[in-house]
């Protein structure tokens, strides 16, 4: 699930789609040829997922073959530090780079200049990181050559592969028809058209009762396409009784169901036809989530919730409070000589407390006194509560570098470590700023339902907010968080942390 849900997506309007080369637009409705679609749908099963394992297996024989040719080539070289230890550590190391810089994520894999960087820049770091565990962890030696040449042809290898698979994917888009012409479908095709090329084509929608209007559009954060437009992008290709033909005629890959259609019956009489034909559903809000990570907290009600499973394992809340533990420990261990350098640049910059404390909401609303080193002037909530703005003024020229490098958030491992938060989760808020959104936002509370974290799939997705709007935003990518989490998403976004700093992202 982790590395299958981590497509990265863009983060301000007009939206990019995860493959944004510019690429001409398909006309017309036409069906691709059998075997095109066949290939699609192959291309289309390979997720993150599977793009680690090629990488790992394709080190993994990278690694021995450059051991073969180095001992044909040099009759004096041996293997140093044994075949099977050199493959396993250049493939996880590789593919921990590659999670990284974002080598799996969707948009690289839909950019020809992202897939070249990318797959150079994972290459160089994790051959790096395989010499620096090999010697510093198994105690062992590795010539300089083998790095090199393992490198060298995985680039020479991988690149050209994924380069191959992006041509296939741009060129062939998923078809799609929609189940109705209301608010929650006129969204989707406006999302659509806002997303440069996207990978899937609105070949029309079925209406479900065609004398009726449609519904008039609330405003949200998607702005709904007008009725020309609509037209246009989404045209009527017949009545709801008709979808099984159409679902044949057109060659469609899925179906979406508007929002306000869920609960009828004919509706799910006429989808479960289309089940039959080996054909995708899926509702409006299950469609968002996979497109774009994140979750239209718009359309989303009390069912949402209900089907989501959001309350979790056992077992795997389990491992995530001792993922926490014995990160927060090695972690507080490792930064602690870095703390008394950080409180004299705190003391030298203004006078004043070197920990700043503050309330926060953490699980179920319970409140919890977070603890940053000191970042601001000490008056500077004088004049009340507020967010801080990107160049704000009350923050010390040494806090803005601790902000910068995150620097200032060392403390809160303390609060990871007494329970308070978690590694992964939601940022905590203030108590007062959340009982104006929890008015201003639906289901804003419901991010409550688990632990604050350090960092999060918001965070990695969307960066700091100072605004109603951001607020709203990020909530769509917590409920995401909220029901997808899992291990090997927690993973996924820890490194993709990582990355984000590495190269200097949000």
């Amino acid at each position: 699930m982790g590395l299958t849900a981590l497509a990265e997506t863009t983060t301000a309007a007009p939206r990019t789609a995860p493959w944004a080369e510019a690429r001409p637009r398909a006309s017309g409705t036409a069906a691709p040829p059998a075997r095109r679609r066949s290939m699609r749908r192959l291309l289309g099963h390979a997720t993150p997922a599977t793009w680690a394992y090629f990488d790992f297996a394709l080190v993994l024989a990278l690694t021995w073959l450059v051991h073969r040719l180095l001992i044909l080539s040099y009759g004096g070289y041996t293997w140093v530090a044994g075949p099977l230890l050199s493959g396993l550590t250049c493939g996880g190391c590789v593919t921990l780079a590659g999670l990284v810089f974002g080598l799996y994520e969707g948009r690289t894999l839909g950019a020809r200049s992202r897939i070249v960087v990318r797959s150079v820049m994972t290459a160089g770091l994790g051959l790096i990181l395989a010499h620096a565990c090999i010697f510093l962890l198994f105690y062992g030696a590795t010539t300089r050559w083998l790095g090199f040449l393992v490198a060298l042809l995985y680039t020479v290898i991988a690149v050209p592969v994924r380069l191959a698979v992006h041509e296939s994917i741009t060129d062939m888009r998923r078809r799609v028809v929609c189940v109705g012409a209301g608010d929650s479908i006129r969204k989707v095709v406006t999302l659509l058209q806002e997303m440069s090329h996207p990978h899937v084509q609105v070949v029309g929608h079925v209406a479900t009762n065609p004398a009726a209007a449609p519904a008039p559009a609330r405003r949200s954060r998607f702005v709904s396409a007008g009725d020309e437009d609509f037209g246009r992008a989404c045209p009527f290709l017949g009545p709801l009784e008709e979808l099984n033909e159409i679902l044949r005629q057109h060659a469609i890959d899925e179906v979406v169901v508007a929002s306000e259609h869920t609960g009828d019956p004919r509706v799910g009489q006429a989808v479960l036809k289309c089940l039959e034909r080996h054909c995708r559903v899926t509702d409006q809000p299950t469609f968002v989530e996979k497109l774009l990570g994140e979750v239209p907290t718009e359309d989303i009600g009390a069912h949402w919730f209900l089907v989501a499973d959001v309350q979790g394992g056992g077992g795997y809340e389990a491992v995530k409070r001792l993922l926490d533990v014995v990160v927060a420990l090695v972690g507080l261990l490792l930064t602690l000589p870095l703390w008394a350098l950080i409180a004299l640049g705190i003391r030298l910059a203004s006078r004043g407390p070197v920990f700043f404390r503050q309330r926060r909401v953490g699980l179920h609303g319970r409140e919890f006194r977070i603890c940053k080193f000191r970042t601001m002037q000490p008056d500077a909530e004088k004049d009340g509560a507020r967010w801080a703005d990107k160049n704000d003024r009350r923050v010390t020229s040494f806090g803005r570098f601790l902000r910068l490098s995150r620097l200032d958030e060392l403390p809160q491992l303390w609060n990871i470590l007494k329970g308070d938060m978690s590694l992964i989760g939601p940022r905590p808020e203030r108590p007062e700023f959340v009982d104006d959104l929890s008015r201003r936002i639906p289901h804003y509370r419901q991010r409550h339902l688990i632990k604050p974290g350090l960092t999060g799939w918001a965070q990695i997705h969307y960066g700091y907010g100072a605004t109603v709007d951001d607020a709203r935003r990020k909530l769509c990518y917590d409920l995401y968080y909220l029901k997808h989490r899992s291990v090997d998403l927690d993973f996924a976004i820890l490194a993709r942390t990582i990355g984000t700093f590495a190269l200097g992202a949000r």
